[in-house]
């Protein structure tokens, strides 16, 4: 298995109106020992820990401690990639712990201005996540900043572009905003034309900010089925995957046969999220 993403908690500081991960329901029990044995019987490739606020999870440090051992005990090394909206103080010994155990912090940056910051996140908390951004890279750890445009903030790309050069980010990962699960609800407030999808993208891989940010800038995927191989669990031990419709649910991980997930999931897993993993 090439790829896994881990929900882990659904509390999170933001009240971001397209929050896709809303539709799990509130957290009323954590089934994480459940999941974590899940993810020893497929030691994914690339783990992807999300929320909600995977950093304000008391038990984050416990559920990446165990994940690691289990793989330790294959005698495999994980490749973890922490994604957070960096919205909240972080302890200095928070900081050591993912310095020692994750290989990638991925941070979401919709915007430079409070405004737009506001409108997209619900509460306005972009000073903190600015200050995060600038610890992680003087802890050294390796940190992708990602920005998921929209109708909203768009125009911004350049500036963003700026400030991860200033920063000294590792990679930009741009994305799209998609409207599926949650977000559908709001997609003409932030859905863009597919043309201006396909400017943006071509725009990249074209080199137009090469002279702006020299780091490695990840273009949006050109659309939602290049997801439908990347496996979703939450913290219900719920597993599924993105489709246009929302979700489509694969079963529990108590009654999930691996050798048959694997197999169905073989050719289907796009290579996109593992091409451009971090070195």
């Amino acid at each position: 298995m090439k790829n896994l993403c881990y929900e882990s908690t659904s509390n999170c500081l933001l009240k971001c109106p397209y929050c896709i991960s809303s539709d799990n329901g509130v957290m009323k029990k954590d089934h994480y020992l459940e999941v974590i044995d899940f993810i020893d019987r497929l030691l994914p490739e690339r783990l992807v820990i999300s929320g909600g606020e995977p950093l304000i999870d008391p038990l984050l440090k416990e559920k990446i401690s165990l994940i690691i051992k289990k793989y330790h005990e294959a005698n495999k090394e994980p490749y973890i990639s922490l994604s957070t909206s960096a919205s909240q103080a972080i302890t200095e010994d928070m900081w050591s712990f993912l310095k020692d155990t994750i290989q990638c912090l991925d941070i979401s940056l919709p915007s430079l201005d409070h405004n737009t910051y506001t409108k997209m996140r619900g509460v306005d908390l972009l000073d903190q996540v600015l200050i995060n951004i600038r610890k992680a890279t003087n802890y050294g750890l390796n940190v992708r900043l990602s920005i998921i445009t929209t109708k909203q903030n768009y125009k911004e790309l350049e500036n963003l572009l700026k400030f991860a050069s200033y920063t000294n980010v590792n990679s930009v990962r741009v994305g799209r905003y998609f409207p599926f699960r949650n977000a559908y609800n709001v997609k003409d407030n932030y859905e863009l034309p597919e043309t201006t999808v396909t400017t943006i993208i071509d725009d990249i891989n074209n080199g137009k900010y090469k002279n702006i940010y020299n780091g490695k800038i990840i273009p949006p995927i050109r659309s939602l089925s290049m997801m439908e191989g990347y496996l979703n669990v939450d913290f219900n031990g719920m597993l599924y995957v993105p489709n246009k419709d929302g979700k489509e649910i694969i079963g529990n991980v108590n009654d999930i046969d691996i050798n048959t997930l694997e197999l169905s999931f073989k050719d289907s897993q796009p290579k996109i999220f593992i091409k451009y993993k971090e070195k």
